[in-house]
């Protein structure tokens, strides 16, 4: 395309000389006043500028389809791959890959480990990829690597999880402060707007676990009988888990509810709560994994709470192709919430049963 760009841009050149030459040789063999020759040839100049201006932007609209014909390489870094709930965020970017022809990966640590995520996106920047989507649960370690892949002219956004002060360009995801307020309005529904709750979080410190239990406390001061207790922070692993929320709940034998703020603690508090045989206490949580399903239609789980991952995948990537190949602004999704109970856990053990993804 450069050279064919080139050798129009000498072919432009060379008639627009032809042209002034013709215009000074009309000029002494014509009976016409010299005014009126400086006149014509200034027009014919002016025509040929305006002709010239406006096959540039044509040429340049042509390099970039041009480009456009190899397929965009887009890269999704999700903080721990392992999770059932990020094989679901991938199953939704890798649906918008196939269905807008680009190549699209799914990339991320095994468990989380901030320094590997910074890693994935530095190598995705060294690849020079067209787009990068990562969440974001550690905004002091992966902000500057988001603001790095931006400085490299790279469109950068995030999903799923955002940090303060983040750089990212568009966040695709569900509000976690609203999901906090929905699950203390839930709690309250189930145990009469009145008790006793625990709180039970992964890891405490992480940017979404502050956001939705903000989010709870705030809407949950909104009902003066019901106490919360304290918030657990189990860590992630899964014996570990389980040891927390027993202990928690050996310690107040008396609670009312146990909230889970995510995907982790959430199946996990309802193993739990199977083991010591206690349908009493309400548990509420966040996510769809299997076993969190299988919960809730045992009633070891009362209700959970979905964030559409499977559209926070696919609507990662389709943004970022519709920025890069037409130019539509970059703009923040909201996937929503989905509350799943005894009312609708049939429909989900179905789409499960059909392989669909749930989440």
């Amino acid at each position: 395309m450069k050279k064919r760009g080139k050798r129009q841009g000498i072919c432009r050149t060379v008639s627009f000389r032809l042209e002034i030459h013709k215009c000074r040789t009309n000029v002494k063999k014509s009976t016409y006043g010299a005014g009126f020759y400086k006149e014509n040839k200034m027009k014919k100049i002016i025509g040929l500028l305006v002709l010239i201006a406006s096959l540039s932007p044509l040429a340049f609209a042509t390099g970039e389809a041009e480009k456009m014909d190899k397929p965009l390489n887009i890269v999704l870094i999700y903080h721990d791959t392992a999770l059932e709930f990020g094989q679901v965020i991938k199953a939704g970017a890798l649906a918008a890959g196939k269905e807008l022809k680009c190549n699209v990966k799914f990339e991320g640590p095994v468990g989380i480990k901030v320094d590997e995520q910074v890693a994935f996106i530095e190598n995705a920047i060294t690849r020079k990829v067209d787009g990068i989507a990562t969440s974001n649960p550690n905004g002091e370690a992966l902000n500057p690597m988001i603001q790095k892949a931006l400085a490299a002219g790279i469109p950068t956004i995030t999903f799923n999880s955002e940090a303060e002060n983040s750089p990212s360009k568009a966040f695709v995801g569900q509000g976690l402060v609203e999901s906090g307020r929905q699950l203390a309005h839930v709690t309250a529904e189930y145990i009469g707007k009145k008790g006793t709750v625990i709180i039970i979080t992964g890891e405490a410190a992480a940017t979404w676990s502050i956001d939705r239990e903000t989010g709870f406390r705030e809407a949950m001061a909104a009902y003066p009988n019901v106490k919360i207790l304290n918030t657990v922070s189990t860590g992630w692993e899964e014996q570990a888990q389980y040891a927390a929320i027993e202990n928690a709940i050996l310690a107040n034998p008396r609670v009312s509810a146990v909230a889970s703020l995510d995907g982790g603690t959430t199946p996990t508090t309802g193993i739990v709560l199977s083991r010591l045989n206690r349908k009493d206490i309400v548990h509420v949580g966040n996510d769809l994994s299997v076993q969190t399903l299988d919960n809730i239609k045992a009633r070891w789980t009362k209700a959970s709470l979905s964030q559409f991952p499977y559209n926070q995948g696919y609507m990662s990537v389709k943004i970022l192709y519709d920025f890069i190949t037409k130019g539509i602004p970059l703009k923040n999704v909201d996937t929503g919430i989905l509350r799943v109970d005894e009312k609708n856990i049939d429909e989900y053990m179905k789409k499960l049963a059909a392989g669909e993804p749930v989440g």
